[in-house]
């Protein structure tokens, strides 16, 4: 595994918010799409900024110190058509480890509350990293530092829907759902998927 170092969260206007991976020791980077909350999450937490009511991931962050876990590494572990997938490693206060399947963007805004260090298969980086270059940053734009007391006011929330609003609904995801897919947004697409799948499964009931 090579370890990595988070070089950013950047957001370019006609696309959704990219992570970006720098090899610790050398030139290489990968660049992974992810959802707005996820952006926020990373972007704050890269930025040593705290929310004035903890989110999930701080949350999660507190669960795993009060039952004597520790989160040891994260690993973006493999590259399946486009999209990528992480593994979380962790630790009890027994010693035994277990290894958990996460989205990058999830991985990676656990380990950046907790210090544990980040790393991707050699595999992953051969297949989609390039070379790191200063001059990929100027064509986007860094996230602004999150306001403490806007951040999680500003994430999305799920609406609320009445069930014959719901198949309405459900076509103007799937029209989301495939411009997430051209924008090779692939956990944002993941993440439509899911909420369709949600709708559509409490309309049959």
């Amino acid at each position: 595994m090579v370890e990595m170092v988070v070089g950013g969260v950047y957001l370019n206007a006609q696309s959704y918010p990219r992570l970006l991976l720098r090899q610790k020791e050398g030139d290489t980077c990968l660049q992974i799409v992810i959802g707005p909350f996820e952006a926020i999450a990373i972007s704050m937490a890269h930025n040593n900024q705290k929310p004035l009511r903890p989110i999930s991931y701080d949350l999660a962050c507190a669960l795993l110190a009060e039952i004597e876990a520790r989160v040891l590494k994260i690993e973006i572990a493999d590259l399946h058509e486009g999209t990528f997938y992480a593994e979380v490693h962790l630790e009890s206060r027994d010693g035994s480890v277990v290894s958990l399947d996460s989205r990058p963007s999830d991985a990676i805004a656990l380990a950046l509350r907790t210090g544990a260090p980040i790393y991707a298969a050699p595999a992953v980086l051969a297949e989609a990293g390039r070379p790191w270059s200063a001059e990929d940053l100027p064509q986007a734009l860094q996230l602004p530092a999150a306001e403490e007391e806007d951040a999680t006011e500003e994430l999305p929330q799920p609406p609320v829907l009445s069930s014959a609003e719901s198949l309405s609904h459900v076509e103007l995801l799937k029209k989301r759902l495939g411009q997430a897919i051209a924008e090779e947004a692939y956990e944002e697409a993941a993440r439509l998927r899911d909420q369709i799948a949600g709708i559509e499964q409490q309309a049959a009931t």
